[in-house]
């Protein structure tokens, strides 16, 4: 069902436990005590998941650091006569803002790409940083450098394997659409309805969405109606539209299993039915499969 998970090295299993953990507990080379480097020496951390960074949330950290400093010391590593930045770039940010010149910061002399990039993930992760689409691509490229499953991630994050899948599902979406996510002017709910085999112009569907400021139900039944229906189908109100409350149903198995779901109700007895579930490959069913078991 799944290649088998990686280990993640020691301390790391904890962390993504226990949000308490120091990142310390991950490094084989221990930082020495705080010490002030130049501001202007400091690159941003090469593999920070986190793209957008609220300016009134930087201005008044920066104004915090005028009157009361720097309480928490930022984490680098050595790098090429410079420094990066592990921990802690919306203080270097709000200190720049502030004028200052240095920062009190704890300095690694080693510590691998790896263990930045995982981090750097980990942290905003938990700290509920990054929004939808950063939260996606995290994901993602934990899933591509370092061996995670869905699986681990769910295990790790203590977030349901569905959750995972769903997330992951949003990097589908064209990347207006994803900007729009990243915006807020879109949610995540909202956009994952656009992934329906229903929709066949997601970024018109969207720009729909958002114009006319449809809640995530409106968008859902808008994303479900096919543009033309052969006939009344059991299930159908007398209009000809799925009943509302049946096509929340639908929504909510389509969402939960990533593929299309179908009624097909009793013309003598509304009451009984048929639910079909498609799939287009053994990957499909696997994540069908899983999705029932977390249930």
């Amino acid at each position: 069902m799944g290649k088998k998970a990686m280990g993640l090295g020691r301390g790391m299993g904890d962390i993504l436990r226990d949000h308490s953990a120091n990142i310390e507990d991950i490094t084989t080379e221990k930082p020495g005590n705080a010490t002030k480097v130049p501001l202007n020496l400091i690159d941003e951390n090469p593999f920070q998941p986190r793209k957008n960074f609220n300016k009134e949330s930087l201005q008044e950290l920066a104004e915090s650091i005028k009157q009361h400093g720097i309480l928490e010391p930022v984490l680098l590593r050595k790098n090429a006569g410079r420094y990066q930045i592990v921990s802690g770039e919306r203080r270097v940010r709000a200190s720049r803002i502030a004028g200052l010149s240095e920062i009190e910061s704890r300095v690694f002399d080693l510590l691998s790409d790896k263990t930045m990039a995982e981090w750097a993930i980990i942290e905003n992760i938990q700290r509920e940083d990054l929004d939808p689409i950063e939260m996606a691509d995290s994901y993602q490229k934990l899933l591509d450098s370092y061996g995670y499953t869905h699986e681990d991630l769910a295990s790790r994050l203590n977030k349901s394997r569905t959750a995972v899948t769903n997330s992951l599902r949003l990097l589908k979406l064209p990347e207006q659409v994803k900007q729009w996510i990243g915006e807020g002017k879109l949610s995540a709910t909202a956009a994952r309805s656009l992934l329906s085999p229903n929709v066949n112009d997601p970024l018109r569907a969207a720009k729909d969405i958002i114009e006319k400021g449809l809640s995530v139900r409106e968008a859902e039944v808008l994303a479900q109606n096919p543009k033309k229906k052969k006939a009344k189908e059991p299930g159908m109100a007398a209009s000809g539209t799925i009943n509302p409350d049946m096509q929340s149903f639908l929504n909510t198995l389509q969402s939960a299993f990533g593929t299309k779901v179908v009624c097909k109700g009793s013309a003598k007895n509304p009451q009984k039915g048929t639910l079909i579930i498609t799939y287009s490959s053994y990957d499909d069913l696997t994540r069908i499969q899983q999705a029932i078991n977390a249930v």
